[in-house]
């Protein structure tokens, strides 16, 4: 169980970026993070992964993975988690490979060091998922830098190596925004399928993403957790003023009270 206990995290400047939040992730489970931009969400995945930066630090409160009290591990140790353990699907996919090193060295290299397999074990391992997320043109995508592949292409990559990785938890940071319609289905089905053995905590604004996979949805903002339920709870009896507004953006219409007019 990943458990959040009453997390408070402050910049530099002694700025309140997370407020008291606390809740769990079961295995087999699916929590989806929505809310204004600049409420914290990302902030919360960075808190949980060790990747904060010297721009902020965990004020108060703890991060348990599987009992395990991540503030007491040291850096080398937070590290040994990320990939196998922790997966992260990150918003700017850009960010998550070095520009000057092909794709496949980078997926290859990550599942020898992770995985410890053989080169060849994770060439075949790296060709197999990257078809999974729809990259069926394995040998340019092998052979390409981070450049020269689209922002979509590098979110299906990222994919491709947490499908190889098999973390126990997967932080998504809008794994969909950057997708045409086919390849979102396609991620989230993808997504369904890891639940059989993983938690999955997935930031988006995307209210079909987020119906389809996330049995709870937590609202953000302002750092805090103003109000939580199922997505159908959420857009007809909205309590807090953002979540009117996000549902009254995204409540569904029937169609078939509409009256045509002829003018």
């Amino acid at each position: 169980m990943l458990e959040i206990k009453n997390l408070s995290v402050e910049s530099k400047k002694h700025i309140n970026l997370l407020n008291d939040i606390s809740f769990s992730l079961q295995y087999g489970e699916s929590i989806g993070l929505t809310g204004q931009s600049g409420a914290g969400k990302t902030t919360l995945i960075k808190a949980v992964m060790g990747i904060l930066g010297k721009t902020c630090r965990v004020k108060e409160g703890d991060i348990l993975l599987d009992g395990l009290g991540l503030a007491a591990l040291s850096s080398s140790q937070r590290r040994d988690l990320c990939g196998t353990t922790l997966g992260y699907i990150p918003q700017n996919p850009m960010t998550a490979f070095d520009r000057r090193i092909k794709i496949g060295k980078q997926i290859i290299e990550t599942f020898r060091l992770r995985l410890r397999l053989s080169k060849e074990e994770a060439y075949h391992l790296a060709v197999e998922k990257l078809q999974m997320v729809n990259l069926v043109d394995t040998s340019r995508v092998m052979e390409s830098y981070p450049l020269q592949l689209s922002g979509g292409m590098l979110q299906r990559v990222s994919m491709a190596i947490l499908l190889g990785l098999k973390p126990k938890y997967i932080l998504a940071d809008e794994p969909t925004s950057a997708l045409d319609e086919d390849n979102r289905d396609m991620i989230l089905d993808l997504l369904m399928n890891q639940m059989n053995d993983s938690g999955i905590l997935m930031i988006s604004h995307d209210v079909f993403a987020l119906e389809s996979l996330c049995e709870m949805i937590l609202v953000m903002e302002r750092g805090r957790i103003i109000e939580g339920g199922p997505m159908e709870k959420l857009l007809l009896l909205p309590k807090q003023e953002w979540t009117k507004k996000f549902s009254a953006a995204n409540i569904k219409l029937d169609r078939r009270k509409w009256e045509w007019m002829e003018y």
